[in-house]
């Protein structure tokens, strides 16, 4: 296990070194990664294939279908980026939704041409998807960590402005902006109803169940599912268009991304079969470190396996009986807690991850780039975050 934690960052820099030296696809560039890190970690070539082929599967399931309709309504109908104003606003519902990595694929058409504003987008979303409920994960970590959630909320909002702050100014100083000006018109509907349909899916499941329970939860979690999602996406984008464009539905330049996402997904899984993410987090399980507990074991399962959600279960699951110890079992103490589990799932985003190819795609960076933009990015946007906590904790 620890040999294969040594082997992640050469694995990260084959990825690079494969797409932009040797001119692999991207997708291609995992797979062959895959096979050699598994061989060099000591996993035989049954446990690498399947986990391989569980998450390449779960990846286009979960994501895939989204990528494809946010590519389709863009060729449909959505040619123009939205502004700075909105891409942000774009970013804060997106984020709230029940998968970030599905709300930036729909959100592919808000960057276009425009890459400063696609990837503050992305990190707002990012940054909000991992601190503020309705969002799954805020909900699971105040869940877990048996946090109020309307506390845990207060407590999150300030830390999660001060991320997406954060995010901003470092894009701002990586990327340069571009002259092509935004444009919101009621064509965004065919976005922004999938949307708020996930928004709806991501408050049906709470925990307290808002929205009813029985048949109206399933009503809404079904109809957020992706394959109605797209469906719903691509309809709008026909009325609106007013058109019929079969040249634009048989176009296949979502086909690298959508296979680039796949293929992280099974990364992902590959990765996370080692078991080398939960080993290397108990390391940062001390009463001494305090509020620095959570944070760095999230941050741990999160870069090791990419998966935001379960580095926040992980993460809570193993600090929550050591909340006397770490001096958090107070009601704040907990909220606390729960939010410094989300400051840590964003950090780092990296070649694992859906959400990162996504996200390179649409600010249209080499992977290597990717890296120094987003993953550094959301690690600028952690380590705030947990400045911020760290200062709230000084106060309550």
């Amino acid at each position: 296990m620890i040999l294969a934690s040594l082997l992640l960052p050469i694995a990260v820099a084959a990825i690079v070194f494969l797409v932009q030296r040797v001119r692999l696809p991207a997708f291609l560039a995992i797979m062959a990664t895959v096979v050699v890190y598994g061989i060099a970690a000591d996993m035989t070539f049954q446990s690498v294939g399947k986990a391989f082929g569980l998450g390449f599967t779960t990846a286009l399931e979960q994501t895939g279908l989204l990528v494809v309709a946010g590519a389709l309504v863009s060729a449909l109908l959505l040619r123009t980026p939205l502004g700075t104003g909105t891409s942000a606003a774009a970013g804060l519902v997106a984020g709230l939704g029940a998968s970030a990595s599905g709300g930036l694929a729909l959100l592919q058409p808000a960057g276009q041409d425009a890459p400063r504003r696609a990837l503050g987008l992305a990190l707002t979303l990012l940054a909000v998807a991992a601190l503020l409920a309705p969002s799954p994960l805020a909900v699971a970590a105040a869940s877990v960590m048996k946090a109020n959630i309307r506390t845990e909320f207060v407590i999150a909002l300030p830390v999660a402005a001060a991320a997406v702050a954060l995010g901003w100014w470092h894009v701002a100083r990586q990327v340069p902006s571009a002259p092509v000006e935004g444009q919101l018109s009621w064509a965004w509907l065919c976005v922004g109803i999938p949307l708020v349909l996930l928004v709806l899916q991501s408050v049906a499941q709470m925990p307290t169940e808002p929205l009813g329970k029985g048949g109206a939860r399933e009503f809404y979690v079904g109809i957020s599912k992706p394959l109605m999602l797209t469906a719903i996406a691509l309809t709008l984008a026909v009325v609106f268009a007013r058109r019929w464009e079969p040249s634009a539905l048989a176009g296949r330049s979502w086909a690298p991304l959508l296979l680039a996402v796949g293929a992280s997904g099974g990364l992902a899984r590959v990765f996370d079969e080692t078991g080398m993410s939960e080993l290397l987090a108990e390391y940062a399980l001390h009463p001494r470190y305090g509020v620095l507990t959570p944070f760095l074991a999230a941050a741990i399962v999160k870069t090791m396996q990419g998966n935001s959600l379960t580095a926040v279960l992980t993460a809570s699951g193993m600090v929550e009986p050591l909340l006397p110890a770490l001096g958090l079992d107070s009601a704040s103490g907990r909220a606390i807690a729960a939010a410094a589990v989300g400051a840590g799932s964003m950090a780092i985003c990296h070649v694992n991850d859906p959400f990162f190819w996504i996200a390179a795609h649409m600010g249209r960076l080499s992977p290597g780039r990717a890296l120094y933009v987003i993953s550094l990015g959301s690690a600028v946007m952690a380590i705030g975050a947990l400045v911020v906590i760290a200062t709230i904790r000084q106060f309550i």
